[in-house]
Order: C-alpha cells, then structure tokens, then sequence
C-alpha cells in the first residue's frame, strides 16, 4: 500500500492562518474577481496585512506575498470579523475536512447553508 505523503505545517497559528490567506488571494485570481473583501477571525493577520510597514514575524514574508498578490485586483480589502460573524465560514470549513473533493459556490447560496448567511448578515 502507498503511503500519502506528509505534508509537514508551520507550528505556530500565525503561520497558518497567514498561509490560508495567501490561498485566499491566489484563488480569487484563478476565478478573475476583480474587486474581493477578504474577511478574517485573526487579527493579527488583518493587522499586519493592514499595516504600511513589515511586521518583523514569521508570517511577514507571507503578509508581503499576500500584499503583493492583491495588487492584481482592481479593489481589495482585508477586514477583521469577529468569529460569532464568522459562521458561514467556520460550517463550510468543517464541511470541506470531510468532503471527499474540493468545491466551493459563487452567484448561488447552497440551500444548507442558506440560513447561516442570514445569521452571519444579521451579525454586520
């Protein structure tokens, strides 16, 4: 039998959530959005992403990869969210760790996931 093989992740959550943001922009990119809002739970991600200057972290090499990847859209925004406005985001990430398959929706919302829009709606 073949073994998978490892896929070895930074240690520190900074790191990680940075990484997810980076792949964020990428796909944005992949589908051709113009103008994106990128909202995030990790402030400190938000923060530095923000801010005019390096951060002197980990992460920095990956905030400055991000920064630059978003010049590629006509408008980009990183926002901060608190994680209670945050529960489309956190179902469907705990949907996709056991989905046997990549997928994501755009235009339409999936009808499971229809009333936790309007939760995350009625947040803002």
């Amino acid at each position: 039998m073949k073994r998978k093989p490892r896929i070895n992740l930074p240690s520190a959550v900074d790191d990680v959530e940075a990484i997810a943001c980076r792949k964020v922009i990428s796909f944005a990119l992949e589908l051709g959005v113009e103008k994106v809002v990128s909202e995030g739970d990790f402030e400190t991600i938000i923060q530095a992403l923000n801010s005019d200057s390096s951060c002197l972290s980990t992460f920095d090499h990956i905030v400055e990869d991000v920064r630059a990847l978003a010049l590629n859209f006509a408008s980009f925004c990183f926002s901060h969210v608190k994680r209670q406005g945050n529960v489309v985001v956190d179902k469907l990430a705990k949907l996709a760790k056991y989905s046997p398959c990549p997928s994501y929706w755009s235009d339409c919302i999936p009808c499971d996931v229809q009333n936790l829009v309007a939760t995350d709606r009625s947040f803002c």
